[in-house]
C-alpha cells in the first residue's frame, strides 16, 4: 500500500508568520495535534501542540509567531511511498505525522491514525 492511499489531501496548513493564538485555534477547530508549516505551497516546516506548549512554558505567547517556535528540519515523504516504511520511519523518529511532498509541493499529510485505519481495512 502507498501513502498516496491513506494519506489526507485536505491539509490544515499555516504560515510561518502566524501568531500562536492563531495556532491554538486551528488546533480546537479542526481536531488537529499539528500541521505543516507552508510558504507559497512549499513544506517550511511543522508545528505541533508539543511546539507551543514548549512555547507556553517559556512565557506569554501572545505575541509569538509560528517561525521562531516550529521544526523546520522537516522529514516529508513522497505520495510513492510505501505505507509500512512511513509506519516504521514515524517509530524510529518517533514522530506521529508525516507531510507529503511532491514535486516541491505539499500535496497531502499522513498521520499513524491514519495508518492505523489502513491496517484495520485491510484485515
Amino acid at each position: 500500500m502507498k501513502v498516496a492511499e491513506v494519506m489526507n489531501k485536505n491539509v490544515v496548513t499555516c504560515h510561518p508568520s502566524e501568531k500562536l493564538p492563531v495556532i491554538i485555534n486551528k488546533f480546537e477547530l479542526f481536531h488537529i495535534a499539528g500541521m505543516p508549516v507552508t510558504e507559497k505551497g512549499a513544506l517550511a516546516g511543522i508545528i505541533t501542540q508539543t511546539d507551543v506548549l514548549r512555547a507556553v512554558k517559556e512565557g506569554s505567547i501572545q505575541d509569538i509567531l509560528v517561525k521562531d517556535v516550529m521544526t523546520s528540519n522537516v522529514i516529508s515523504v513522497s505520495p510513492t511511498e510505501s505505507a509500512t516504511q512511513v509506519a516504521r520511519l514515524m517509530v524510529e523518529k518517533r514522530i506521529n505525522r508525516i507531510p507529503v511532498v511532491e514535486s516541491g509541493r505539499l500535496v497531502g499529510i499522513v498521520t499513524r491514525g491514519d495508518l492505523i485505519k489502513a491496517a484495520a481495512v485491510c484485515e
